[in-house]
């Protein structure tokens, strides 16, 4: 994981929520694993559902598909839960990268209760669970007409700016440039670039080189270069021909990767070659 929150401050902002709004707010890290939720105990509907191992496994799959859309289309939603139950998403960015994710969940639309609830009711069924069951238990879930809905996903999406605002949740970047070193040092063959890494690792560009410059003591480019050469100098050593050496390191062209090697090192690959060789 590598977001880091603030708990028990996180846990007060959503009691205020809850208290103020009357609807379960949940928080979830930027690897789709929950951190924290209030209330804390689940409605008798989504407990009913979460009984059998079936439903467990639906709603893990139904919070992290929410999740996926949330992180693709970077602004909130509204959905259908696998059990029927409407619910909202809304991603906590922080520049160009996700730090997580606010749910709201367990809610039935006023409007059209009724149907809402004959709807779940029969996917409830999907999971073993008899109608009188969950028509008994459905009464736990709020009802919200959708402009109350609505509003709630206003609330939610200010409340996810508060998170990080305060510091609620922030990169947790001794954990992540040990990530993007890793990647670097495993993909050198590779076209690396500073979109391709802000891509794989949920940053902006701008946290992406602050990462990078405190970690490695320079900018992502030039710490890219810098592996490939070190990496270079490694194989150099070894036996491959100078042209296996490039191509390893990511240099397609032959005649630019010994234009670059002897730039860094005062010596063309097979120079290096021969004298550290000797060593």
């Amino acid at each position: 994981m590598i977001t880091s929150f603030d708990i028990q401050n996180l846990e007060k902002l959503l009691k205020d929520f809850y208290t103020a709004v009357g609807i379960r707010i949940s928080i979830f890290d930027n690897e789709f694993n929950l951190v924290t939720e209030y209330p804390k105990i689940a409605p008798s509907y989504c407990t009913l559902i979460r009984s059998t191992e079936a439903g467990r496994g639906g709603c893990r799959k139904c919070d992290m598909e929410a999740c996926l859309r949330a992180k693709k289309l970077r602004k909130p939603h509204i959905y259908t839960c696998h059990a029927g139950i409407t619910e909202a998403i809304t991603p906590i960015q922080l520049g160009g990268g996700v730090l997580g994710y606010a749910i709201l969940a367990h809610m039935l639309p006023t409007e059209d209760y009724e149907s809402a609830v004959k709807n779940a009711c029969e996917l409830a069924e999907n999971y073993g669970i008899a109608k009188r069951e969950s028509i008994r238990a459905i009464s736990s879930i709020t009802s919200k007409t959708t402009e109350e809905i609505h509003a709630a996903v206003s609330i939610l999406e200010a409340v996810s700016s508060y998170v990080y605002i305060r510091n609620l949740a922030v990169w947790k970047n001794e954990d992540i440039s040990l990530e993007i070193e890793k990647y670097i040092k495993a993909n050198l063959n590779e076209a690396l670039s500073s979109e391709g890494l802000c891509k794989q690792f949920n940053v902006s560009r701008s946290n992406l080189y602050q990462i990078s410059l405190k970690a490695f003591g320079m900018g992502i480019k030039q710490y890219i270069a810098y592996c490939r050469i070190e990496k270079a100098k490694q194989l150099l050593l070894e036996d491959y021909s100078i042209l296996e050496v490039a191509e390893a390191c990511g240099y397609g062209e032959y005649n630019y990767f010994c234009k670059v090697f002897k730039k860094a090192t005062g010596l063309s690959p097979s120079e290096y070659r021969k004298v550290k060789g000797n060593k």
